[in-house]
């Protein structure tokens, strides 16, 4: 037995850790007794969480309804499962500020006790087991606001010229400053966790969050923040900010980013380390611009209301600096961003707030939250068009005459090898904007999961029908009669024979730097008359204005014809549709083929791929990193389809959203 022990099992981040660690197999041993909803009343409670993974995990979900301030309760669940224990997450807290000043005595002894409860529990029986701690930048206290901050229409920010203008890191003080009776509890866990790694040579660490959220947050008014914005947005509840205007800038994490972080150090443990963790420079709002997007999102005016005095111990400005836990776990990055958050709260949040009737069949246990809410049949609001929609890729659109077949609401191209390739020529050699995505049934869900990025999709040029499934949906829906995908890798192939016999240059942008030297190489061994004109590896971040700006600059300079982008599903998409314009020139999202071809990643066997059946093959390669993509988004694209094929649900080419911002992928 194998089995990952985890505290607050029904909370946000104790849901999302409990879900991660079961699908990869281990057994998950949750302890959790429901504090939330003494501590912020029903609307608080974590029942429904606890309820859905009983019902969906079975026997690898095992729930203990414990106070962790038992001490005796913990230690005997503790040495029940003893060396059987490969990890411990512990997660369970007393979350806010008013509350522990109201309470202090069952604060620390939620917070401090509870956290040496679990902490002797694990040393005396599950020594080996790396005991991960989600601690808090409430460690800081009010330091954060003794920082050179500079006031803006709709937000604080730091002087540009402070070392911490890339975000606050771990080396600032804890001591000497004021935190909160909350912020004093979490300090002397955060201690206890450091010294029990330090002291007894334990695996343990530290994660001091910024905003953790997610769909699975309880929100409410004192916890909980873009979780509860959003429903007062679609619910129409009176949302109340406190002090600094409403300018006050937090960063916020997306649990699923934060449990890809504790998987990263589960696999290479650390003693007694401590890692702000947070969505850094590239996830942060303030109260202000949440508002705004709440609104647009929901499409409601909120009503909010304004009370001058701050909570004490609240920040003004608070960016996390992730580089050091970046520095030690290279493989880890974000993935989500504010607007993309608050979309997936607000799509997945109606089905508690605003229950909607699931089609038969479908269910929450099979697909999760967000796949499940797309296989409702209640209908939407529609404009009455085709579902063949012309190329509207910008101000400079595609060649006449291509149509777009509606597939779940994009618009997938019913194209081929010889037509894809003549337009991309066409396109460079008249040096004119050109977007194309290869698009597989991930692609294809992105779009339908983010209204924003479907409003990206469907300005693209071409999206070709990478995917089998993709393939047969255009034939079933459409008659389209394609006889073969528009396969990404094969394409990228296609291209450079036909740029290298054109004379038009070629640009490489993404992956890694090993990578993109050995995609080189193999590409002008295999066409030696290709011209690469440069090439430029991911940062693995957001990228400010100017520095897109210089990236834009230098493929232009470069004399390149055509440019390859290889980020990955979903952020090459949004390179693509915002760099469209900028270059003058196709941009083409591949995927995987920069892996492919450089040798770092291998290929589905044909006769796998013929039948649609690659997505297998990777999941067995890749288990951990691509099984939420193919476990819960396979079966809902397959019942989607299932719902417009049958007509029971239609879908729309001109519901997108426009994106609000700029995401900048580098």
């Amino acid at each position: 037995m194998s089995a990952v022990l985890i505290t607050g099992s029904a909370g946000l981040i104790g849901s999302e850790a409990t879900l991660f660690f079961a699908n990869l197999g281990f057994d998950v041993i949750g302890i959790d007794n429901n504090m939330r909803q003494v501590f912020f009343g029903a609307d608080a409670s974590t029942e429904w969480q606890r309820q859905f993974l009983t019902n969906n995990l079975g026997k690898r979900y095992r729930h203990y309804n414990l106070d962790i301030r038992d001490s005796v309760a913990i230690a005997d669940v503790v040495k029940k499962y003893g060396n059987d224990l490969r990890l411990v997450i512990h997660t369970a807290a007393q979350p806010s500020h008013d509350w522990a000043a109201r309470d202090p005595h069952t604060d620390f002894g939620v917070n401090a006790e509870g956290t040496l409860n679990m902490l002797e529990a694990v040393r005396k029986h599950a020594p080996e087991a790396p005991f991960i701690f989600t601690s808090t930048n409430k460690v800081y206290g009010d330091t954060p606001n003794r920082l050179p901050l500079i006031e803006l229409e709709n937000r604080w920010e730091i002087d540009p010229s402070h070392t911490y203008a890339n975000g606050i890191r771990e080396d600032m003080s804890v001591d000497q400053t004021l935190h909160s009776l909350f912020g004093a509890s979490k300090v002397a866990a955060d201690v206890l966790v450091q010294e029990y790694g330090r002291y007894f040579g334990m695996k343990t660490v530290c994660f001091r969050g910024g905003c953790l959220t997610g769909p699975n947050h309880s929100g409410t008014q004192l916890h909980g923040f873009l979780a509860y914005l959003m429903r007062c947005a679609a619910t129409n509840t009176p949302y109340h900010v406190f002090g600094y205007q409403g300018k006050q800038v937090r960063d916020n994490i997306h649990s699923a980013d934060l449990i890809a972080a504790f998987y990263e150090f589960f696999k290479a443990p650390r003693s007694g380390e401590v890692y702000n963790i947070g969505g850094s420079r590239f996830s942060n709002c303030s109260m202000l611009e949440a508002i705004h997007l709440c609104e647009e999102i929901s499409g409601k005016a909120m009503e909010w209301r304004y009370q001058d005095q701050n909570r004490t111990g609240d920040h003004i400005w608070w960016v996390s600096d992730v580089s050091k836990f970046q520095s030690h776990y290279p493989n880890w990055q974000l993935r989500y961003d504010v607007p993309a958050i608050l979309r997936e709260i607000y799509e997945v949040g109606l089905e508690r707030w605003k229950p909607r009737v699931q089609t038969a069949g479908a269910s929450a246990a099979g697909l999760g939250a967000q796949a499940s809410r797309l296989l409702s049949t209640e209908e939407e609001p529609r404009f009455e068009k085709s579902d063949n929609l012309p190329a509207i890729a910008g101000e400079t659109p595609a060649l006449p005459g291509v149509t777009k077949k509606n597939v779940l609401g994009i618009g997938i191209d019913a194209v081929d090898y010889a037509e894809t390739v003549e337009q991309i020529v066409g396109a460079a050699k008249a040096k004119t904007p050109f977007a194309l995505s290869a698009l597989a049934v991930h692609g294809v869900m992105t779009g339908v999961l983010d209204r924003a990025h479907r409003y990206r999709l469907n300005h693209f040029d071409l999206l070709v029908p990478d995917g089998q499934p993709v393939r047969w949906a255009l034939n079933l829906l459409h008659r389209a009669e394609l006889r073969d995908r528009v396969y990404g890798p094969n394409l990228m192939l296609k291209v450079c024979e036909k740029a290298a016999a054109e004379g038009l240059p070629i640009y490489l942008y993404g992956s890694r730097t090993e990578v993109l030297n050995q995609l080189t190489t193999n590409l002008r061994r295999q066409f030696p008359t290709l011209e690469i004109a440069g090439m430029q590896p991911s940062r693995f971040r957001q990228l400010t204005a100017e520095e897109k700006q210089e990236v834009a600059n230098e493929i232009k300079a470069s004399g390149a014809a055509i440019t390859f982008v290889g980020l990955g599903c979903p952020r090459q998409e949004v390179w693509a549709y915002e760099y469209r314009d900028a270059l003058q020139m196709p941009l083409l999202a591949v995927g995987a083929a920069f892996d492919f071809h450089a040798g770092a990643m291998p290929q589905a066997p044909p006769g796998l791929q013929k039948y649609g059946l690659e997505w297998f093959y990777r999941l067995l390669h890749e288990p951990r990193r691509l099984w939420r993509r193919y476990v819960l988004l396979n079966p809902a694209y397959l019942s989607l389809l299932l719902l417009q094929l049958t007509k029971l649900k239609k879908f729309s080419l001109t519901e997108g959203l426009p994106p609000t911002q700029e995401l900048r992928h580098g």
